[in-house]
């Protein structure tokens, strides 16, 4: 056991305090945040996509002050009349910062006037997409996960699309629930999908194997350290409590599942400086490693949770319905 969580342990010096008054300022309490990205050139800079109950109401909120007040964008309008939910949010380091937001049933928009006017991109290929990557070395690559095509990629800033060897996703896996990039080679992705385990790509996507098979389990999430050798990832049963947590030292070429992990119905994982990891669930909440054991954290107050954003000591928690909470760690 202390060869697995040996790294995200000694959190015991940690005082956890919440804040979530600011974050109503702007309408997002009771709101359901869908999506959370961050800016590569600012980490106190993030957007907030909402989901609404009918079309015309995908809206996306911006902060400058790493989620503690909101601002609505495009005039608080949703970015088409045909958009109820933005799935997927990541903003480019190109010249324009292009922001990328993805929808469910809407297709792809961009915007390259952050975030005043949208249009959107009538030559990507599918109407559903779950996850969006722009990337890190290569500010013109864009990667995006759907449900229906597997991955699809842009080497051009997204003013051409490709999809990621077909052949292999269409016998494979079709319904890539999300992605993540390595950290320190954006060639690199991983590819996390609904039942078939998480795939890995080392040459952009043209060819890909699969590394981890997590037993039917979908694939909810994942987080990459910045030495790009560990890898956890946070899965359970569509539907079920059932939960694993999968652990890999070396840069996903084995993993081992992490033990006693909260039966929750996990859907979201992050960490702090390699040593502690946050948990969300579909169904109880976010919990934290502390000592060995598991402790949820009570005052987040909202059972479903859609995205964990950390940047130092301080943590972003969307929620399924009650907007934004902050956690600060002193």
């Amino acid at each position: 056991m202390k060869n697995i969580v040996g790294i995200i342990l000694f959190f015991f010096l940690y005082k956890i305090s919440f804040s979530q008054s600011d974050s109503l300022k702007y309408g997002l309490k009771g709101k359901i945040i869908r999506s959370i990205g961050g800016s590569p050139t600012n980490s106190s800079e993030l957007y907030a996509g909402l989901k609404g109950k009918k079309l015309n109401t995908g809206t996306i909120h911006k902060s400058t002050d790493f989620g503690k007040t909101w601002k609505p964008l495009n005039n608080g309008s949703s970015i088409s009349p045909y958009t109820s939910d933005i799935q997927a949010i990541a903003v480019a380091s190109d010249l324009t910062n292009t922001i990328y937001a993805g929808t469910w049933k809407d297709g792809l928009y961009k915007s390259k006037d952050q975030g005043k006017t949208w249009k959107r991109d009538v030559n990507f290929p599918s109407s559903d997409i779950r996850s969006i990557k722009t990337g890190i070395q290569n500010p013109l690559l864009v990667y995006a996960a759907t449900s229906s095509f597997g991955v699809i990629k842009s080497i051009d800033g997204g003013s051409t699309w490709i999809r990621c060897t077909p052949e292999v996703i269409n016998t494979s896996f079709q319904f890539a629930w999300s992605i993540e990039l390595d950290t320190k080679n954006d060639r690199i992705v991983y590819a996390q999908t609904y039942s078939k385990g998480v795939w890995k790509s080392i040459d952009q996507g043209n060819t890909w194997k699969q590394v981890l098979d997590t037993k039917g389990k979908t694939c909810w999430d994942m987080k990459i350290s910045e030495d790009s050798k560990n890898i956890w990832v946070a899965t359970s049963k569509s539907g079920a409590n059932l939960s694993a947590i999968y652990h890999s030292k070396d840069g996903g070429n084995n993993w081992k599942e992490l033990p006693n992990t909260p039966q929750i119905g996990l859907s979201q994982i992050n960490m702090i400086d390699n040593k502690t990891l946050i948990i969300g669930s579909w169904k109880q909440g976010v919990f934290i490693l502390k000592n060995d054991k598991w402790i949820k954290i009570d005052s987040v107050d909202f059972d479903t949770i859609s995205e964990i954003i950390t940047d130092k000591n301080q943590i972003v928690i969307g929620s399924w319905g009650n907007g934004i909470y902050r956690v600060a760690i002193d």
